[in-house]
């Protein structure tokens, strides 16, 4: 088969997930449940995913503040080792085996600030003499080494190491993994009731229509029933109450299904995309 010129490929209602399928396991949601932005799931699939999102926020959020406190006992041990050897350079001047230049120590008396200053106690317990250095407390790295010129532009001796850096969870709260995230709660989650028939098909309680991913289908947030748009326009709407149970119902109750596809071939026909390639590129 040539890899040029004109293809098709027919796409229908057998290529496009179902209005009532789980989003999660794709299979007939089994106890249906409907977030705000109209995603419907199973209710034991959105339960465990809810969970185990949960968990990994949680192992995120650790392994973070792990990291962080690596860090900062590295920063802590670096600035120690920094103060201790100051002592000891302080010691070996002290005892005159260490000669400090005179422009490095006329610098370090010109300089000197009150917060710089510091008491050295001898082991003796007398007091030492003012030991002032101007100094920044973060670790400062040793000079770079020039990189050693090999023949090969590749050796395995000389690979980097790569060191991701570990960083917080970018949500703290689970998120709807559908077409687009939006925060998910249980609170959020609504029961969704079909009317169904003899053949299982599940139709409008009001103009007893099927439904296919081509309908408009509204859910209503207060008891779980559901009818088409038409009808939730024409009577719910109207009268401000379900058709089927007649609690009370607002616009802000009524949700819409999400479902893959609209219009023709949502409703079972067959939709053609083409895709042209020519032969002759550059």
């Amino acid at each position: 088969m040539t890899e040029y010129g004109t293809r098709h490929k027919r796409m229908g209602l057998n290529t496009k997930r179902k209005f009532d399928s789980c989003y999660l396991c794709l299979q007939t949601a089994r106890t249906p449940m409907l977030c705000r932005q109209g995603h419907i799931s199973c209710r034991e699939c959105v339960l465990a995913n809810i969970i185990e999102q949960k968990q990994a926020i949680e192992r995120a959020q650790r392994a973070y503040e792990e990291q962080k406190e690596k860090e900062q006992s590295e920063s802590t041990r670096a600035r120690q080792k920094m103060e201790e050897e100051e002592v000891r350079t302080w010691g070996r001047r002290q005892v005159g085996l260490e000669v400090v230049a005179r422009d490095e120590s006329a610098k370090s008396v010109d300089n000197v600030e009150e917060k710089d200053v510091r008491l050295l106690e001898y082991e003796d317990g007398k007091r030492g003499e003012v030991f002032a250095l101007r100094r920044t407390h973060e670790h400062v790295p040793e000079p770079r080494k020039a990189e050693p010129k090999v023949a090969s532009f590749w050796v395995p001796s000389q690979t980097p190491s790569a060191t991701h850096p570990i960083r917080p969870p970018p949500s703290q709260s689970p998120q709807c993994t559908a077409s687009h995230s939006h925060p998910l709660k249980l609170s959020h989650l609504t029961r969704v009731i079909f009317k169904t028939d003899s053949l299982g098909s599940k139709l409008c309680p009001s103009c007893d229509r099927p439904f296919h991913n081509g309908t408009q289908i509204d859910v209503l947030r207060s008891c779980g029933h559901t009818t088409c748009h038409s009808c939730t326009r024409t009577f719910v709407l109207t009268s401000k109450a379900c058709f089927v149970c007649q609690e009370k119902v607002s616009k802000k109750d009524v949700l819409r299904v999400d479902s893959e596809g609209t219009a023709f071939a949502a409703a079972g026909g067959q939709m053609v995309a083409s895709q042209y390639t020519s032969a002759l590129q550059a």
